[in-house]
């Protein structure tokens, strides 16, 4: 009996020690492809017999079977070549693991295209002192790893190893959000370089490109100021949710352009970055490669560098038959970014064999816009070129056939026309207005050639006049609005209107100059204390401003109003500055009980007002036991006292808000007198939802939008207006 306990006893002690061993782990999950991955075994066993595939952008590679001997309970195993590599084990029980082998830079980097694109961290990488780098962006950066990954590259080609990386992306985010949490975000980081890569989730919420590379400006400028840093911008990537051949394509397929949604936005942020001397890595190029013979070709042979989830980053889609995440690239994407990260800092750049431009034009039918692609390489060239606007755009027609052959040195122009853009009023309305209106139009362009694929964004601005877009104040109804060809133009302001839009059409050489003019009074605050009650008796002295007009409903396609009247929710609002924060009131014609609203607040100084920059905000809606429930957003980090009170009354609703400084970080009203506000209003009706905005353009993430509330010095007092060219 005594045996047989103790068999017993040592069984389950074998038992729990093979549960309680530790499984295999990889040392590294990147090695160079002239070093060896580690894999520690915690094992006594001699050798291990293993098999390894390999994932590269071009697909899979022969794998490779073998043996391998254990020293010191390690093992070494050498990359097949660069990519993703799936190593099995083949122990008891087997085990995968993986890794990603890349390509060693160029050895010694070249120092001085390091110093032209980084002037003030370039001395620190080259010298070996520590240098920190600072990734923003999105769901894409959050999800992989291209800021270590180009570290590595960085420390590989330099010698330095004293670069380390802050990741301070998240899933979701605009660029918006990094300049509203920038004081988090980068200048408690203090970075000496930073990367900083938005797009997918702007092009996708319908932000205005022009308001996109305002912030990304802004960034830059911010990072150099406040942190004495360098920065390089990236482009949005790819996101290739498409069908590989159109006609497999299940009913409510993206269409092939879809791919390619970000490429307006990709362009302008090259454009952006040449303006400003800063590098931008070419990360749209980098993931596209050089394509497949069709749109959905192209996106198949993307498929290795895209994974099967989000969170399977050493995960491909050729595992899966291109079913997973298409949208956010996998460790061998995001090889790809850093290399293109890399190459924008330390390699000469090579300019484009075939170069594109294009230029718009008014003409008796409409926007026209000529295409011209020359030449530069000493072999003729021979393919066929399509077509595309922004994704948020109209349709293109090529008036010719896209088929071409340019010889060494020539050049071969093709016609567009801009079916929703026959005459000036059209580009008021959308989709005109989202793609010429800011006189900037991009046109995707697609060549077909040698069975790839290449796609470029190519600007086709119009070569006249047009109206200098700018934000103004000005004291009296009377604005003097500028060409940049040094005309001027003086509009005259509705006497009887506070908020409003008056169109600019301007007949100049060669066609049209067309611009819109938006102006926002100041909105009056008088100072006082409020309790909030739900009673109206406190307010009977105050000046109020309109929110519900048919201008006023507007969102990222301009105006939509789906009310059957501006009577179904037409609302009127006025505050008043308290000791410890603000009061606001809302007098509701119509059914507002199931909206919601935000509050958008900017505390800067004046001057800054009306650009971009970090804000404050808080989001509400209306209970059935007359509370207003009032929430703070994320960039305050308290807001003691948010309270609201409403009831009905005989034709809508009257409502009490106050707000705490404390939300915005300050102790009391600014001294200025002013502060940056935008209200926009959720109006739930029965034919659907209508955005009612007081200042705003349809996408109210941007502090260039804001009107201001100013503290009124006497009763009835004149108050000026911003004015926005845009």
């Amino acid at each position: 009996m005594k045996n047989k306990i103790t068999i017993a006893l040592c069984i389950a002690l074998y038992s729990v020690s093979l549960l309680a061993a530790p499984a295999p782990t990889l040392s590294n999950k990147y090695v160079f492809t002239d070093e060896t991955a580690e894999v520690i075994l915690n094992s006594s066993s001699a050798e291990v017999a293993y098999e390894m595939k390999t994932i590269t952008r071009d697909g899979w590679v022969p794998s490779e079977n073998g043996k391998v001997a254990v020293k010191n309970g390690k093992i070494q195993i050498k990359p097949l070549e660069e990519g993703i590599h799936i190593l099995t084990l083949k122990t008891e029980p087997a085990v995968e693991l993986r890794f990603l082998a890349i390509m060693p830079p160029p050895s010694p980097m070249d120092p001085d295209a390091l110093r032209r694109a980084l002037p003030r961290s370039a001395e620190k990488i080259l010298k070996g002192e520590p240098c920190k780098i600072l990734a923003m962006g999105d769901s894409v950066t959050n999800t992989g790893d291209f800021e270590n990954m180009l570290a590595m590259m960085l420390s590989r080609a330099s010698g330095n190893r004293n670069i380390s990386v802050v990741d301070k992306s998240y899933p979701g985010r605009s660029i918006d959000a990094s300049v509203r949490n920038f004081q988090d975000d980068a200048i408690f980081a203090k970075p000496d370089l930073a990367l900083i890569m938005y797009g997918l989730n702007d092009q996708g919420s319908g932000a205005s490109p022009d308001g996109y590379l305002e912030q990304y400006e802004w960034l830059a400028k911010h990072l150099a100021q406040d942190c004495g840093s360098d920065a390089v911008f990236l482009q949005p990537t790819p996101h290739i949710d498409i069908p590989v051949r159109t006609e497999d394509a299940p009913p409510g397929s993206n269409p092939p352009e879809y791919a390619f949604r970000t490429i307006g936005f990709a362009e302008s942020v090259s454009q952006l970055a040449k303006k400003m001397k800063i590098p931008c890595a070419e990360t749209f190029n980098a993931i596209w490669g050089d394509g497949g013979k069709t749109v959905g070709e192209s996106a198949e042979k993307i498929w290795p560098l895209y994974p099967t989830s989000y969170s399977a980053q050493f995960s491909s889609l050729i595992e899966s038959d291109g079913k997973g995440d298409t949208i956010h690239p996998n460790a061998l994407g995001h090889l790809m970014i850093a290399k293109a990260v890399y190459n924008s800092l330390a390699c000469p750049q090579i300019p484009a064999l075939l170069e594109k431009k294009a230029v718009s034009i008014w003409t008796d039918s409409g926007v026209k816009s000529t295409i011209s692609m020359a030449n530069r390489s000493d072999k003729v060239m021979v393919g066929k070129l399509a077509v595309f606007p922004r994704m948020e755009c109209g349709p293109l027609n090529l008036t010719s056939p896209g088929e071409y052959k340019i010889n060494p040195g020539e050049t071969s122009e093709f016609k567009v026309e801009w079916p929703d853009a026959i005459k000036p009023e059209d580009l008021f309305k959308y989709p005109a207005i989202a793609c010429l209106a800011p006189g900037n139009p991009i046109i995707a362009v697609v060549i077909y050639s040698e069975g790839k694929t290449n796609i470029s964004g190519v600007p086709a601005p119009f070569g006249i006049p047009s109206f200098i877009r700018e934000r103004l104040v000005v004291e009296k109804p009377k604005v003097q609005v500028r060409l940049d060809n040094g005309e001027r133009m003086e509009i005259e302001l509705p006497p009887d209107k506070d908020n409003g839009r008056i169109p600019l059409i301007l007949k100049v050489r060669n066609g049209w100059a067309v611009a819109e003019l938006a102006f926002c009074r100041y909105a009056p605050a008088l100072k006082g204390e409020v309790v909030v009650d739900g009673d109206d008796k406190e307010w009977s002295e105050n000046k109020y401003s309109v929110v519900g007009e048919a201008f006023q409903a507007r969102w990222v396609r301009g105006i939509e109003d789906k009310r059957t009247s501006p009577s179904e929710c037409n609302l009127k609002w006025t505050c008043k500055a308290g000791g410890q924060g603000l009061f606001f009131c809302i007098r509701a014609e119509g059914s507002v009980e199931k909206d919601n609203f935000t509050f958008f607040f900017d505390i800067r100084k004046p001057e800054l007002l009306g650009t971009p920059g970090p804000y404050y905000w808080v989001s509400g809606s209306l209970s059935n036991d007359g509370i207003i429930k009032v929430s703070k957003g994320e960039t305050s980090k308290k807001a003691a006292g948010l309270a609201g009170k409403w009831k009905k009354t005989d034709n809508g609703a009257f409502m009490e808000i106050f707000i705490p400084y404390e939300l915005m970080e300050i102790d009391s009203y600014p001294e200025s007198g002013d502060i940056g506000f935008s209200l926009w209003w959720t109006h739930n009706g029965n034919a659907g939802i209508t955005n009612l905005m007081w200042s705003e353009d349809g996408h109210p993430w941007n502090t260039r939008w804001y009107g201001i509330i100013r503290i009124e010095k006497e009763f009835g007092q004149n108050l000026p207006y911003m004015i926005r060219i845009k």
